[in-house]
C-alpha cells in the first residue's frame, strides 16, 4: 500500500513540475528598418497623425493564413499571429516613424490632438506563398500609402510599395521571419518618401 501511494505521489510530483507549452505557437509582427538620416525632410516642423491601417478581412483575425498554388488558402492549426495584423501593423509604423524622428509631433489614431497631417496606409497582400511542389517558398507584402492633408482633405502623396522574400521552409516560423523583413524594407522605403512629401 504503501509502495502505490509512493507511486502515485511521484507521478503527481512529477507532472505537477513538467514545463507545459501552449497548444499554440504565437508570433509577432515586428518591424527593423535601417535606420538613415534624410538627407530631404520636409516635415520636421509639421505634425502627422497615424491613421489605422486598412486590412482585407482575412487579417483581422489572428489566425495566419498561407497560399499553395494560385488561389487555396489554408491556416495553420498550431500557429497564429500574437495580435491582429491591422494593429499589429499600425502600431509598426507608429514606431518606425517615431525612430526616424520625421515630423515634429506625431499621434496615433486614437489621439484627440489635431495634426497637420494624416498617413492612410492599406494592406492587400500580407501572405505566406508555396507552390504545390513547395520548391517556391516566398511572402509577399503589398501595401499602399496615402498622405492626406487635414485642412483641404487633399491626398498630397501616395506611394505603392510591394515586396517579395524568400522563405526558408514551409512552415510558420520560416514565413514570420520573411514577412517581418519584407515588412521591414517597405516601412524603411515609406519613410524616404515621407521625409519628401510635405507640402
Amino acid at each position: 500500500m504503501k509502495t502505490i501511494l509512493a507511486i502515485f505521489l511521484l507521478a503527481l510530483f512529477v507532472t505537477g513540475c513538467a514545463t507545459k507549452y501552449p497548444a499554440v505557437t504565437e508570433y509577432r509582427i515586428k518591424a527593423d528598418p535601417k535606420q538613415s538620416t534624410h538627407l530631404q525632410n520636409s516635415c520636421e516642423k509639421k505634425s502627422l497623425t497615424v491613421a489605422q491601417v486598412f486590412v482585407p478581412s482575412s487579417l483581422m483575425s489572428k489566425r495566419m493564413k498561407y497560399v499553395v498554388g494560385s488561389y487555396k488558402e489554408y491556416a495553420y492549426n498550431q500557429s497564429e499571429w500574437a495580435e491582429n495584423p491591422n494593429r499589429a501593423i499600425t502600431q509598426e509604423i507608429v514606431k518606425v516613424l517615431q525612430n526616424a524622428k520625421i515630423f515634429k509631433t506625431l499621434e496615433n489614431y486614437k489621439s484627440f490632438s489635431r495634426s497637420e497631417y494624416t498617413l492612410e496606409s492599406r494592406v492587400d497582400d500580407f501572405s505566406q506563398y508555396f507552390s504545390v511542389d513547395e520548391k517556391s517558398l516566398y511572402v509577399l507584402v503589398d501595401m499602399t500609402f496615402s498622405l492626406i492633408e487635414n485642412k483641404t482633405a487633399k491626398v498630397v502623396a501616395i506611394k505603392h510599395i510591394i515586396k517579395k522574400e524568400e522563405a526558408k521552409e514551409p512552415n510558420a516560423n520560416s514565413g514570420v521571419e520573411a514577412l517581418n523583413k519584407a515588412l521591414s524594407e517597405t516601412l524603411e522605403e515609406m519613410s524616404a518618401w515621407l521625409a519628401g512629401s510635405c507640402l
